[in-house]
């Protein structure tokens, strides 16, 4: 079995890779092209596209070029920083006894020799050295040579490869639309991937994850919960873009599998808390988790939003509490008492926080599940700033 790895960042995926894996396709009779977007790039940690949306990307850009193309996952769920000689083990794991092959750029086969653990690379896999013809032909040789007394597997071959780069269309934008296909475009432009302007950016990438990770219940009710968000922000003058923000990334690690659920919640700041944190509060704090490592976001407000909003804390700040709120009061909830919560968060927010705390908990009593003691220390911190007693 013959197996062709092409693997990249894809930030965003261009025509000069749809270029290379087509002269790959038919440069040999491969049993299955794998197409792998890196998680997190030990070479290249400025991505600017999260990994779920540069796999989106793929698929659209590579899925048909050929039946056989699988656009793989691996490198983005599995928890580790991604390196070549892991990736081959997993395959050789995968597909016992393949051929395996894998596609390298001119510039790369001059850096091979230094990868992680660089000599298990060359040994166990061909590498594929798609050059232009027209450009270091002699230098290449040379180095294909070098490496192949180091055991080293090197193929060159010559083809008509397109010019271009994931970095000049991030450069370039608008200024150049030949970089990537229509389709790869129409996602760019809809939901702003690359924009300038880091709220729209931010936004718009919020909103199409949202739609990429949710089951339809889920990101329905998201919406839901940044109309109310935006609402509320409105009413109390506050940053309406970033409850926006907030609201379509507080549940984005709702119908994540559990090992990376627990993965993320661990790395964000409740490492010493996590046994006694209930289940149905951990999603907060993976979804801040990936909202810092995945869309690059900084701002405390929107983090800390994100995080808290299934339990609550003392000290919330404004839009915490709103995130919070709107979760718990958006359009598809229905309980009894719900219409007067609702009418408090209009009015005042720690007061509709104190009466909304104070029913989720008498709801968690009543069915037996566990407490959480975050949620305690939030209802006993607005009792204090309404002088009420518990």
């Amino acid at each position: 079995m013959k197996i062709l790895l092409f693997g990249g960042a894809f930030d965003p995926p261009h025509r000069g890779h749809i270029s290379i894996l087509k002269n790959a396709v038919s440069y040999k009779n491969f049993d299955k092209i794998i197409v792998m977007p890196t998680g997190t790039p030990t070479h290249k940690k400025n991505c600017i596209a999260p990994f779920d949306v540069r796999m989106y990307m793929a698929q659209t850009a590579f899925g048909s070029i050929a039946p056989n193309v699988e656009i793989s996952d691996w490198e983005g769920t599995n928890l580790q920083d991604d390196y070549t000689y892991r990736t081959l083990q997993h395959l050789q794991q995968e597909y016992e006894d393949a051929e395996i092959y894998m596609v390298i750029g001119s510039d790369s086969l001059f850096t091979l020799d230094s990868w992680k653990n660089a000599e298990f690379v060359m040994k166990n896999c061909t590498a594929l050295v798609f050059a232009r013809e027209d450009r270091m032909e002699d230098d290449i040789a040379r180095k294909a040579e070098q490496l192949g007394k180091m055991g080293a597997k090197i193929e060159v071959v010559k083809a008509e490869v397109i010019n271009v780069s994931s970095s000049q269309f991030r450069r370039e934008g608008e200024q150049n639309t030949d970089i990537i296909t229509d389709e790869v475009q129409n996602i760019v432009d809809e939901y702003n991937i690359y924009s300038a302007d880091e709220t729209a950016r931010l936004k718009g990438t919020a909103k199409l994850l949202a739609k990429l990770l949710l089951d339809e219940k889920r990101y329905i009710h998201t919406l839901n919960v940044e109309k109310l968000a935006a609402e509320l922000g409105e009413i109390h003058t506050l940053d309406v873009e970033k409850l926006r923000i907030a609201a379509l990334l507080h549940d984005i690690m709702k119908n994540a599998p559990k090992d990376i659920l627990l993965h993320r919640a661990k790395q964000s700041g409740i490492i010493n808390k996590i046994k006694d944190k209930p289940k149905q509060t951990l999603h907060g704090f993976a979804a801040a988790d990936y909202a810092k490592k995945e869309l690059g976001i900084e701002d405390e407000e929107i983090l800390w939003a994100v995080k808290s909003h299934t339990c609550g804390r003392s000290g919330m700040q404004d839009i915490e509490k709103v995130i919070y709120l709107a979760d718990m009061l958006c359009e598809e909830r229905c309980f009894e008492g719900k219409d007067y919560l609702l009418s408090l968060a209009k009015q005042n927010l720690d007061k509709a926080m104190y009466a909304s705390l104070a029913h989720s908990l008498d709801y968690v009593k009543s069915r037996g599940n566990t407490v959480d003691t975050d949620s305690l220390e939030a209802l006993e911190y607005f009792a204090a700033r309404l002088n009420h007693i518990l």
